[in-house]
């Protein structure tokens, strides 16, 4: 009986396989049909096929193949036809195809058994109306489902041909048709992809088998002329629209090319016909990085041909239907299934097309668990697989209902499950909701975070991924707005949940790139009023803002949502100038999203406030930078620029487009007084001008123009500036540009905003602000100066404290002179110190960090007291350490298109790069010593197991037939360390670093090209697993290099193994259009530690570092034989015709300064560092060790330097050392211009010796000289002797500028010999010298063939020394001579200038650091009828007899100094000055009887050197110097110089609208 069942299912089987076969050959039936008529039933056999794979010949495609058989009748009406689908049938293959353009014989695919249900609805009928070939007025039955009816829309397609050339625009030959002649028209037609112009070629053909004649037909479609197009983008909205270049930046589809072609074969007349056989061919090439490397290739075949014509027997049954649709593929269950997505709607998921997964919570559950195993290993750390495993969770969440993710949540949360593995899983799911994005998702994750669920700093991570859901909607918006007005208590929540809410208000109402199914109904998806309530939600929250940080938040929250309604509200904020400074600057940034949308209107805001002068700089330099973000053009005549210098008005300013924007900031920096405002705008355009992405093309070309006309400025060290470095590839339109911006302001050693920007034009897409960090600050210096200077003068333990101490109580005399002379800060109350740090991504506000008063944490505000550090407190947090396991799932971006296709499918292109960090171990800080009362050492130990797995997921879907492209990277990098520091007399660092105790992969580098085929069931309790095949390219094969061996043993005793397999040639593009290896061949590579007998236990590395140890006495200068018989020629000074210098007198007086040279007291510095293995076999060491020895004063120095490392390479048996000396040594410093014009030895010597090698044959020795040009000379002599005939009268603090100017020495020479015994080293040099000659950026070089001498180098540098900025190069090497010319440098160089040095000796690291940055410091001169002001704006001021202040720190309540200058009589020009420090008040004037400078201190008349200079006053001639901490004084009685660095506050005295009550100072003694 059971041998009769399994009978009987057998031969059931079998029928209802034969019942599919029907016999496709043409019958004679066909012979002589030439129209469609009524009452006859039409029988079309239709072969399909779709193939997806990668763009090369003959490699695996992932294919689908389908047959059916298409009734067609016109029961009623030739113009009303009726179409039935019957025996249909479905196949898939994964294998090489050699043309996977033709379709392959179904025998060779895998037969697929179709669902009875999905079978019955395609084989409802349709209706629809058939004129003259043209299709309209479709109608389904009811009972139909979207996809049925797309599938449908395939054959109706393939039917429709316009040969009454209906609506053509473009015809050739004729309108009228001629079946003897060729005809081509063009029209728009409504077609199954979209609604595009189609071309039409008509060739008429005699058959020679048969009596009619028939028609051929080519019709294709033009896609780059397409009204609309079926399809949908997702996350494209943070892309920039590219104005100002090629179509590829600017069409729809910036990453695909389609083609669609049919071919028609047809009998008859245009009017009356029938066809006989359609082929269509559709080709749709995916190429996301460039055009000329395309990724995947998608072919669609199908074959339509007229078996069979019958008398209709049987009337095809109508469709019940109640409305009409169009032959445009249908978006329904798209519409549906964003609307789902959005709103949470379960009734929309009813009619879906894809199969239900049942059990979810299983689903999830058993997804989670595999990832968890696939991330516990410690050898391997996270497995690849685990970032797919994610990405599925991810996708059965999208489709999950709320009450499908709280059992998902119950199982999570289950009892039974490890408490860390339930952590984990508690993890995971919590990411896997936020990277869902949907509105369930959504709602039970702010539930979660309301309930307290979810760590604060986790709620913020999950909050920021949300930024990139797919549909956002104005539900899922007020659901994260509620929580964001309900978690202030929680900052990092709070900001996360804002910026988030801003973004996605851009995605629902902003003008960006994103396509949804929803937009092409209808229905808007951001109708006004929407937009209207959410900048109401916005402009509230900044309304009711109490604090900075709340308004900053505020405001980048609105730039986040970039809708144009917020302009409005911006305008008012920037306009306003009572609101603090830095709440301007964001406002001002806060319109960036509007550059492409309003640019008119944002110029219109913005270029006032940029010509304003009377603003601040900060708001004046962000308006310029927002103004260049909108590219203007140049499209205004010449006239236009001569307008505005006669009329620069407001009116006429804003009148004017875009190129008159740039010519109104070209006419702004013509009488530009803001020296950093200047230097921004100049480097701006500078930089623009250079660009070479294209969308800035335009916009650098009128720049090149304009910086003719634009003054220029020396620049200086610390100028605000602004680079703009650009890479663009013409070829793959590919791109980058790295920006980096400093603007620094006279009251601030630190930069007021630093800025760097990475932007890309990158897969037909330019990103703007793809990522950028900032930083703001105002005051932040101050704080660190007073920090750094307390732990100076009274020691780190005074301000690192275990107890409490009485507070420190400055003196107050400076405090009341500031308010007997009303003196007050220019800075307003709410300006106290504070910094903003902040970063984007994708042009979207990510994070920001307020650095002020108002947001330290009440912890912090626990430790510090009475301006110390109480360490008790952070103690007993330390003590305790800190342990953590932590896992990060993330999409570090997904995006997606879809597009229609011919066959009735979507086409999907999507990239996506799911992420998995872990790491868990722990931290312990200690600090040393235990119990004492304050500390001078600390104690770290880090142990860590961090562990990263990323894929990069390239992937075409259609259907079933699937390929992708997989990049992946894995890292698992232990980490055990202890760091130990002490700092009472020296500063010793410690480190310790355990190596791993097993064998482990470090790193593994993976490329795979995959296809693959998934068959979901109707309904399954498991996510199906795709059949995946790896795709062997064979072009590539024979490239392929397999790699295996080991690194790094020999010098470090440490075994790195290299194995895997690497296409060689790995970057190149393949022959006929394949892409690079890299990109589509299969790699792999493997790093890993291999634990072996000569592993070592740990590396211990030591440094230490002491400096300003003060020395009994110092070497006198070894330098009698500096100038030998071989270097005596190059070393002669320059020469001119009115110089009477003679060298040898030069020389002499060389060798005497040498051999009488003494120096008062010397310092020594001392800088050691050694690195050791410990444990292993042998010790594996290196160290080094640099220790100077320098006068006070810093005139004479000599440095050691010594290092050695043991054997390093396989044939090295010995230890390699090093060891040199740098002896230096400055001439007398010259106190006159006659004196320096009279010194003969006024030059820089240096001396260096060295010797390295394992046996120390290689020797270096190089003598350096630095002196004066001949052109220096010439200025130097001429002003002596202008000075000498009286026909140059200048004062004696100018004339000691004078001096100063002329000591500089600006053309050093170098004599370099050497002796290179290594082979290596030689090759080594010699290749750099030749890689320098070739590719360095020099503006001019010439080479002459010379025969030198042997081993010896010379070469001369001459520096230009007005601007420091150019130099010559002269180099003679054994073989050649190269010359290069007007070279310009990076910065300005420092000239070593023998006047300009310091008079207070250096004992410390404050003073020698003033000294170093001499350049960063700015000048004052004061006269008695105007001031040179540190900006360099000249004021025509007089000065009085009451004081004035010329500088002073007016940036804290305790000030460090003023300085105040007075006429002593109306009449006279003789001054009076007035010095007040912290420690005394200094008065200068001249004596008139004595004709010399008098100097008080504390109201006492000081004239022993040694007391002055105790004071730090010194008297040169008839000028006093008065060098202090934060300014140094030069004055002569009549001339007053400040030279001031950028430290303590505003040093720039505003001489129009000081606030002294607008009252004179009055003269008060102290």
């Amino acid at each position: 009986m059971r041998l009769l069942l399994v009978a009987a299912l057998v031969a059931a089987a079998f029928a209802a396989r034969d019942s599919l076969k029907w016999n496709h050959e043409v019958s004679e039936s066909v012979d002589g049909v030439d129209s469609f008529k009524i009452g006859y039933e039409y029988r079309f056999h239709l072969d399909s096929q779709v193939s997806n794979g990668l763009p090369v010949p003959g490699s695996q495609q992932s294919a689908g193949r389908s047959k059916s058989l298409v009734t067609l009748s016109f029961p009623e009406s030739e113009t009303v036809a009726h179409l039935r689908v019957e025996k249909i049938r479905f196949a898939s293959i994964q294998k090489e195809i050699d043309e996977p353009k033709k379709i392959q014989p179904f025998e060779l695919f895998e037969e697929i058994e179709l669902n009875e249900e999905h079978l019955r609805t395609l084989q409802l009928p349709v209706r629809f109306r058939y004129e003259n070939g043209m299709v309209s007025e479709i109608e389904f039955d009811r009972e139909d489902l979207d996809w049925s009816m797309n599938a449908k829309r395939i054959y109706i397609n393939m039917l429709q041909v316009n040969l009454a050339q209906r609506n053509s625009i473009e015809s050739r030959f004729t309108n009228e048709f001629d079946s003897k002649k060729e005809n081509v028209f063009i029209a728009p037609e409504l077609t199954l992809e979209g609604d595009c112009e189609v071309i039409y070629t008509i060739l008429p053909e005699s058959s020679s088998r048969r009596e009619e004649s028939e028609i051929l037909v080519t019709k294709s479609i033009n896609f780059e002329k397409c009204s609309h197009r079926v399809g949908q983008r997702y996350n494209f909205r943070f892309g920039d629209e590219c104005p100002s270049c090629e179509p590829k930046f600017n069409g729809e589809e910036r990453n695909i090319e389609s083609s669609t072609v049919f071919n028609y074969r047809i009998a008859g007349t245009p009017s009356r016909f029938v066809i006989k056989e359609v082929e269509l061919r559709s080709v749709y090439s995916y190429a996301p990085i460039s055009e000329k490397e395309t990724f995947f290739t998608t072919f669609v075949s199908g074959n339509m041909r007229l078996i069979e014509v019958n008398k209709e027997n049987k009337r095809i049954a109508a469709p019940k239907s109640e409305k009409k649709e169009t032959l445009l593929y249908s978006m329904e269950w798209e519409k549906k299934e964003e609307k789902f997505l959005a709103t949470g709607d379960e009734s929309l998921l009813k009619e879906s097309p894809y199969p239900e997964i049942k059990n979810k919570h299983e689903v999830v559950s058993r997804l989670i668990k595999s990832m968890i195993v696939k991330m516990e290993s410690e050898e391997k750390g996270i497995e690849l697989a685990a970032t797919h495993e994610m990405a599925r969770i991810v996708q059965v969440l999208r489709f999950a209902t709320k009450e499908e993710i709280k059992k998902i949540q119950k199982e999570c949360n289950s009892d039974s499950h490890e408490e860390f593995v339930c952590s984990q899983m508690k993890d995971i799911f919590d990411d896997a909701l936020a990277l869902a994005g949907t509105f369930n998702t959504v709602e039970h994750l702010v539930e979660k975070i309301r309930a307290r669920e979810i760590s604060p700093l986790k709620s913020a991570t999950l909050l920021k991924q949300l930024t990139s859901i797919r549909v956002p909607s104005e539900k899922i918006v007020k659901t994260l707005a509620s929580l964001c007005k309900d978690s202030r208590r929680q900052p990092l929540e709070h900001q996360s949940c804002w910026l988030t809410v801003g973004a996605l208000m851009h995605g629902v109402c902003g003008d960006q790139r994103d396509l949804l199914a929803i937009e092409s109904s209808e229905e808007k998806m951001c109708p006004r009023e929407m937009k209207e309530r959410f900048v109401s939600i916005l402009n509230d929250e900044f309304e009711i803002a109490e604090t900075r940080y709340e308004k900053i938040l505020a405001l980048k929250t609105i730039a986040n949502s970039g809708m144009d309604l917020t302009v409005y509200p911006l305008e008012k904020i920037i306009r306003n100038e009572k609101e603090e400074k830095i709440v301007r600057v964001q406002a001002i940034e806060a319109l960036r999203k509007l550059r492409s949308v309003l640019p008119r209107k944002m110029i219109n805001i913005l270029m006032p406030v940029f010509k304003n002068i009377r603003e601040h700089p900060e708001i004046r330099v962000t308006a310029f930078h927002q103004i260049m973000q909108t590219v203007p053009e140049k499209n205004i005549i010449d006239q236009i620029i001569y307008q505005l210098e006669k009329e620069p008005s407001t009116q006429v300013q804003r009148a004017k487009s875009e190129k008159s924007i740039l010519d109104q900031i070209i006419y702004q920096e013509e009488k530009e007084p803001s020296t950093q405002v200047h230097s921004v705008v100049y480097s701006s355009l500078e930089q623009y001008s250079r660009s070479e992405i294209p969308c800035e093309k335009t916009m650098a070309d009128y720049c090149k123009h304009a910086l003719r006309t634009l003054r220029t400025q020396p620049r200086k060290m610390v100028s605000s500036t602004y680079k703009h470095w650009t890479v663009y590839n013409e070829e793959n339109k590919n791109g980058a540009t790295l920006n980096w911006a400093a603007l620094f302001s006279n009251d601030s050693v630190l930069p007021k905003e630093v800025m760097t920007t990475l932007e890309t034009a990158f897969a037909g897409q330019w990103n703007k602000y793809l990522a950028q960090v900032g930083f703001q600050q105002h005051n932040i210096d101050q704080v660190l100066y007073k920090l750094l200077e307390k732990v100076e003068k009274s020691g780190l333990e005074e301000v690192l404290v275990r107890g409490k101490r009485s507070s420190f109580k400055p003196t107050e005399v400076l405090s009341g002179l500031f308010s007997k002379l009303s003196i007050v800060s220019r800075k307003q109350k709410e300006q106290d110190p504070h910094a903003l740090v902040y970063i984007r991504f994708r042009d979207m506000d990510y994070a920001l960090l307020p650095i002020d008063e108002q947001v330290i944490p009440e912890m912090m505000k626990t430790v510090v007291r009475n301006g110390r550090i109480e360490l008790g407190e952070i103690e007993s947090i330390l003590a305790k350490g800190y342990r953590f396991n932590t896992v990060l799932t993330s999409f570090v971006y997904e995006r997606t298109r879809t597009i229609a296709t011919s066959l009735g499918s979507p086409l999907i292109f999507s990239s996506k790069m799911p992420t998995i960090f872990k790491i868990d171990g722990s931290i312990k800080v200690e600090l040393e010593p235990r119990n004492g009362k304050s500390f001078d050492g600390l104690r770290v130990r880090v142990q860590a197991r961090p562990t990263l797995a990323s894929t990069h997921v390239t992937k075409v879907e259609i259907n079933y037939p699937h390929a992708k492209l997989l990049h992946s990277a894995h890292i698992n990098v232990p980490v055990d360390m202890t760091t130990e520091m002490s700092w009472d007399k020296k500063f010793d660092l410690k480190t310790t670093l355990a190596l791993p105790k097993d064998s482990r992969r470090i790193v593994q580098l993976q490329t795979r090209p995959v296809s693959f085929i998934r068959i979901w069931p109707k309904e399954t309790r498991a996510y199906v697993e795709p059949k995946e095949k790896t795709i062997y390219v064979e072009e590539l094969e024979t490239l392929v290099h397999k790699i295996r061996s080991s690194h790094l043993e020999k010098a470090t005793g440490i075994r790195m193994n290299v194995e895997g397999h690497v296409h060689g040639h790995i970057w190149e593009k393949g022959m006929e259009g394949i892409p690079s290896a890299l990109l589509i061949g299969e790699n792999n590579l493997e790093i890993s530690f291999e634990k072996t007998e000569e592993t070592p236990k740990e590396y211990v590395i030591k440094t230490e570092i002491s400096t300003f140890d003060e020395e009994s006495r110092m070497e006198k200068p070894s330098m009698e034989r500096f100038f030998e018989n071989d270097n005596k020629e190059h070393f002669k000074t320059e020469e001119y015709e009115e110089y009477d210098g003679d060298e040898e007198e030069r020389q002499t007086s060389f060798k005497n300064y040498v051999k009488s040279y003494k120096s008062d007291k010397a310092y020594s510095h001392r800088l050691f560092a050694e690195i050791k293995s410990v444990g292993g076999r042998k010790e594996c060491k290196a160290e080094l060790e640099l220790r100077s020895v320098c006068d006070a004063k810093l005139r004479h120095c000599k440095i050691n330097f010594a290092g050695f490392t043991t054997p390093l390479l396989e044939k090295e048996t010995r230890d390699w050392k090093i060891e040199s000396s740098i002896e230096m040594l400055y001439p007398e410093m010259p106190e006159t211009l006659e004196e320096l014009l009279n010194q003969k030895h006024r030059e820089l010597s240096i001396n260096v010796e060295s010797r390295w090698g394992s046996d120390n044959k290689n020797e270096l020795k190089m003598k350096i000289q630095g002196e004066q040009n001949k052109e220096q000379k010439r200025w130097m002599k001429r002003v002596a002797e202008l000075r000498e005939r009286k026909e140059d009268s200048l004062t004696a603090l100018e004339e000691y500028t004078r001096l100063v100017e002329a000591s500089m020495l600006n053309q050093y020479k170098v004599v370099a010999k050497y002796d290179i015994a290594c082979p290596v080293t030689r090759s080594l040099l010699e290749r750099i010298y030749t890689y320098s000659k070739v590719s360095a950026p020099w503006f001019s070089t010439s080479y002459d063939f010379a025969r030198n001498e042997e081993r010896i180098v010379r070469a001369l540098l001459t520096i230009e020394p007005s601007t420091r900025q150019y130099a010559n190069l002269t180099l003679e090497t054994p073989s050649e001579k190269v010359s290069i010319r007007d070279y310009r440098l990076p910065v300005p160089l420092r000239l070593v200038n023998i006047r300009r040095q310091s008079m207070t000796p250096i004992r410390s690291l404050s003073t020698l650091g003033s000294n170093l940055v001499e350049e960063t410091k700015a000048m004052c001169t004061v006269e008695s009828r105007k001031v040179n002001s540190f900006d360099d704006v000249i004021y025509r001021t007089p000065l009085t007899t009451c004081y004035s202040v010329l500088a002073k720190d007016c940036s804290s309540e305790k000030p460090e100094f003023a300085v105040l200058l007075k006429k002593i009589s109306k009449n006279g020009e003789e001054k009076k000055m007035k010095i007040v420090s912290r420690k005394s008040v200094i008065e200068l004037e001249m004596d008139k009887r004595s004709e010399k400078m008098r100097v008080t201190i504390d109201g006492e008349k000081v004239e022993r050197i040694e007391k002055l200079e105790e004071a730090r006053v010194y008297k040169k001639n008839e000028v006093v110097v008065v060098e202090l901490d934060d300014v140094t004084v030069e004055f002569d009685g009549y001339t007053a110089n400040l030279v001031a660095g950028y430290f303590l506050g505003d040093m720039n005295y505003d001489w129009q609208s000081e606030k002294t009550g607008g009252q004179t100072l009055q003269d008060i003694s102290l």
